[in-house]
């Protein structure tokens, strides 16, 4: 019975496969590298008008000795919801010169029942402890809360009960800062939501930036106007 030839493979065809390999991997290392970079990149160097931000109040304007910054927003929104965790963390670790609000807007009758629902939490002083649970009630528990009882419901034993909420929502304390805010909205220019206002100054566009780029421009919008407030003195 013959016996099978042992095969040795030639030094030239042990380069070319040490080459073919080597390539794959290199190929492997860029295109994972430029994943990470895609996921991790940093902002531009430059902050640009009509791209990160719009100007929409006048730069010579007084300023006061705090920066205010105003989130815009809905409960009824369901990218409010997502961006709340990063713009709630954000928000805890600003300068004692900056103060972090959220106005919320009206764009339907059932998102003022819900800008309401905000309000009246505000005036009882329970909205802390209820402004996550009714993001997740919507976006959680797929609950529409069109309606001041269904709210009032939802808050009914949170820090209050659900006849005392539901007429606070009805109250003229209530109806007077709707229409305060219906008119910061109007003046703000604002289209969408979540959108950050810096100082009724800047309102940054946040269509080409992830959540967390819009972080950062915000901090670099207050970082500018801090400068002026210190050139102005």
């Amino acid at each position: 019975m013959a016996k099978k030839k042992s095969y040795q493979e030639s030094p030239k065809v042990r380069r070319l496969r040490t080459m073919i390999i080597g390539g794959f991997a290199v190929l492997l290392i860029v295109v994972g590298g430029i994943g990470i970079w895609n996921v991790f990149s940093p902002m531009p160097a430059g902050l640009d008008e009509g791209r990160h931000y719009d100007l929409i109040g006048d730069l010579d304007a007084s300023r006061g000795d705090t920066i205010v910054v105003t989130e815009y927003f809905s409960y009824g929104c369901v990218h409010c919801r997502n961006f709340e965790p990063q713009v709630e963390s954000w928000s805890r670790g600003l300068p004692d010169d900056v103060r972090f609000e959220r106005v919320p807007v009206s764009f339907s009758s059932a998102w003022r029942n819900l800008a309401r629902a905000f309000y009246a939490a505000e005036e009882l002083g329970i909205l802390e402890r209820n402004h996550r649970r009714i993001f997740d009630a919507i976006h959680v528990s797929g609950l529409t809360l069109s309606t001041p009882e269904a709210v009032a419901q939802l808050i009914d034993g949170q820090g209050t009960d659900a006849e005392t909420f539901r007429r606070t929502m009805q109250s003229p304390a209530v109806r007077r800062r709707l229409d305060e805010a219906e008119n910061r909205v109007r003046a703000a220019g604002i289209m969408a939501v979540p959108t950050l206002v810096i100082d009724d100054r800047y309102r940054i566009t946040s269509g080409e930036l992830s959540r967390r780029q819009v972080l950062d421009v915000a901090d670099r919008l207050i970082a500018r106007e801090r400068e002026a407030r210190r050139a102005a003195e």
